[in-house]
């Protein structure tokens, strides 16, 4: 059982710092933009956009801005029992965890919507929280098994799969781009997502474009057919299925600005069997 203490959202704060002292609670951090540098277990790293670092309870740890560059980030303080403990085992074994995060947009997307339902004391929040949470634990645990037996070469092509799509996501990808662009197979590049992420290049593709649509419909003013148009549907009832399969909301309800939150990757593929790119 995991029992979140705080979320908290720094926002490019000048002189941040904190003295050292050990934490009470298990720490989450995600870092979206800056730097900052955190020294513990006679160790200095330094954490910048993309970024996660996972500090068990009871490390010594200090930290503060890189030089004059201010950052951003979320982080979360936590405990943890049960089999949610015996979980995060892996990232406690050399006293703490960091890595840089594959599905950073989705990332940034699930710790945004903690922090607002953290401070959204309604009915069933608790709970909403802590899945969300189990959500974000789940990736980092993911990533450490990743680091443990992917190779370099497979990590650093999907480093380049991912640098692709996040930066042509507003085209109508394919399959067949995606191997054009590594020079491999389409079958190598389905196993290599499955392999590395646990998902397709499909399910990966759609979190993407549903990350950027959520964000153009609460802040850029463009009409719903304008977003589908943008992120290259070929037609505006397909995106709103891909919407909805991946929050449980019509684009409409998120631009009225109902809170979302994404279905679980399970949940989704089970809804979506019937929607192809």
């Amino acid at each position: 059982m995991l029992s979140i203490k705080s979320v908290i959202y720094d926002d490019r704060i000048e002189n941040w710092s904190i003295n050292d002292k050990k934490v009470p609670h298990h720490i989450l951090i995600f870092v979206t933009s800056g730097k900052v540098v955190y020294h513990l277990l006679d160790q200095v790293v330094e954490l910048k956009q993309g970024d996660v670092m996972f500090i068990p309870a009871g490390t010594s740890r200090s930290c503060q801005n890189e030089d004059k560059e201010l950052h951003q980030k979320y982080s979360t303080h936590f405990t943890s029992t049960g089999n949610a403990d015996a979980a995060l085992a892996p990232l406690r074994a050399n006293g703490f965890f960091t890595c840089k995060i594959q599905n950073e947009i989705y990332f940034k997307q699930r710790f945004s919507v903690l922090l607002m339902q953290w401070f959204n004391q309604t009915s069933g929040n608790e709970l909403i929280c802590e899945g969300i949470l189990t959500e974000l634990l789940g990736w980092v645990i993911q990533e450490h098994s990743r680091k443990q037996g992917v190779s370099a070469v497979k990590q650093d092509l999907m480093n380049r799969l991912q640098s692709y799509i996040i930066h042509n996501h507003c085209k109508p990808l394919r399959l067949s781009d995606l191997a054009d662009h590594i020079e491999r197979s389409p079958n190598h590049v389905t196993k290599l997502f499955k392999e590395t992420l646990g998902q397709t290049p499909v399910e990966y593709i759609r979190q993407v474009k549903v990350s950027v649509a959520c964000e153009l419909l609460k802040n850029s003013g463009m009409t719903i057919a304008e977003i589908s148009d943008h992120l290259g549907f070929c037609e505006q009832s397909h995106f709103h299925r891909v919407f909805k399969t991946c929050t449980g909301l019509a684009p409409s309800a998120v631009q009225k600005g109902h809170p979302v939150a994404f279905m679980p990757l399970r949940e989704m593929i089970l809804r979506s069997r019937q929607i192809y790119y």
